[in-house]
């Protein structure tokens, strides 16, 4: 074998950096076989947002339906026997989530760890990290201050400043009928996701229209939040979700976003999509060795300034020709969302990314591996015509209907080549393929009875 045939072999095995050391480059070649039929199953929380009674904000916040169903898909791809459970962390001033309600759920069904899939379930679990964590295991940062301010648009902008991160200029608009100029993205500083709270505003007029939307002053009394100006830089949008153990950053994937103007409509072409969908959200991501090193040194930055444990999404923009204050090429910081990222779907074109996070629940993460990157070796796996959630849900409705209860013990379970749609006091349905239920079966929503699979639909606005 000539040297220069070893060199490249070695090029795609590793990648250096200054900040990472050598990085390696991970293929579906390195992901083996994990589960078996003799394996026990592993018993799963999946927590998510709040959910409100009636189910009005199931789309706003189904962030974690979403994280729940590509779960499933995950552990059936691996052969992984598991039972995933789903509920909401509720904290209105009628029906809040108490702790021993939880202990009493994660008791009765015997829960071996918990996955927090959005913002505010996992500052919970934060809050509370020392009565859960003899309990269950969790891949949670034991310090609610670095959620509080990571999840904070503000926050970060100022905690980027601080450590040197390049990020886009944001002032807090606080005078918005008076606007000083234009363009730039108006933002909601906390409390939104799924490209929710986020606006490119070209003039006063869509500026005032924007404000005027129903719901805006609420959300903003409701978080509590502020609204911000945000200097327009534009280009890719890059998203990268990392895996990090007490600060140290242990693995990494690469998504560019093809549909970054229009990220909630992404999220409704996703809920919708179907094997005869069109079009794809990402693909996949090439960096210059000068683009490698600013991402990896900020990768290393945040873990440093906030020990972060667990997954954080963290979006960067690298800048097109013709910014007037961004040199083309050039990295930036667009935001840190602590929890698991709306692309969480995009790492299942190499599995091997969430066994990693598996094994951080685990401890099971060997400290001197060298940290691994799961995108670069692989293709990307981002059409619409992959998913089904809406297909999903309906054959699991009790997830839906009783994310609020946790006195009800609906789940979703998964055994090796086979998926079972839920069980239920000792007794399972088996389901082979992604067909629509019955439609002589029906459940109540409100005053109507309707076939099990149009209430679904109805409850997720599809109907």
């Amino acid at each position: 074998m000539s040297a220069a045939v070893i060199d490249s072999l070695a090029e795609l095995q590793l990648r250096r950096s200054a900040a990472l050391a050598d990085v390696r480059i991970s293929t579906l070649d390195d992901v083996g076989e994990v589960g078996s039929t003799d394996m026990k199953p592993v018993r799963i929380l999946v927590t998510i947002h709040e959910i409100e009674s009636g189910y009005s904000n199931l789309i706003k916040n189904g962030l974690g339906l979403w994280v729940f169903y590509i779960l499933h898909k995950y552990f059936r791809h691996r052969g992984i026997p598991c039972v995933l459970f789903l509920k909401s962390i509720t904290f209105g001033e009628r029906s809040q989530t108490k702790l021993d309600e939880m202990v009493r759920f994660i008791k009765r069904n015997k829960i071996d760890m918990l996955i927090p899939s959005d913002v505010t379930d996992t500052m919970f679990l934060s809050k509370h990290a020392a009565f859960f964590n003899p309990l269950v295991k969790m891949a949670v940062t034991n310090d609610l201050h670095i959620y509080e301010t990571l999840e904070d648009k503000w926050d970060t902008y100022n905690f980027c400043l601080k450590g040197n991160i390049p990020t886009p200029k944001t002032e807090k608009l606080e005078d918005w009928e008076k606007a000083k100029s234009f363009p730039f993205f108006l933002k909601i500083s906390s409390g939104t996701n799924g490209g929710r709270g986020v606006w490119f505003i070209k003039s006063q007029e869509q500026l005032d229209a924007t404000i005027a939307e129903d719901g805006m002053k609420e959300t903003l009394e409701e978080k509590n939040a502020i609204l911000l100006a945000q200097q327009p830089t534009l280009g890719r949008i890059i998203c990268s979700e990392v895996i990090y153990k007490h600060g140290v950053p242990r693995g990494f994937f690469f998504a560019e976003s093809v549909q970054a103007d229009d990220l909630a409509g992404v999220g409704n072409k996703y809920i919708k999509s179907s094997e005869k969908s069109e079009g794809h959200s990402h693909i996949k991501v090439e960096l210059s060795d000068e683009q490698w090193e600013a991402v990896t040194e900020i990768f290393v930055n945040v873990g440093k300034a906030t020990g972060y444990h667990g997954m954080i999404d963290i979006e960067f923009i690298v800048a097109d020709k013709g910014n007037a204050n961004a040199k083309e090429g050039s990295i930036w910081l667009l935001e840190c969302n602590p929890r698991f990222s709306g692309d969480i779907h995009t790492t299942l074109s190499n599995p091997g990314f969430l066994d990693l996070y598996f094994d951080l629940i685990n401890d099971r993460i060997d400290d001197d591996a060298p940290v691994i990157n799961f995108s670069r070796g692989v293709d990307m796996k981002a059409n619409f015509s992959q998913w089904n959630p809406t297909n999903f849900f309906v054959q699991n409705p009790k997830q839906v209907v009783h994310v609020r209860n946790w006195s009800k013990d609906a789940t979703t379970a998964v055994v090796k080549g086979k998926k079972l749609q839920w069980i239920e006091s000792g007794k399972s349905k088996e389901d082979t393929g992604d067909r629509e239920l019955p439609r002589r079966k029906s459940v109540m929503l409100g005053s109507n009875r309707l076939p099990k699979s149009t209430a679904m639909a109805k409850m997720l606005e599809l109907g």
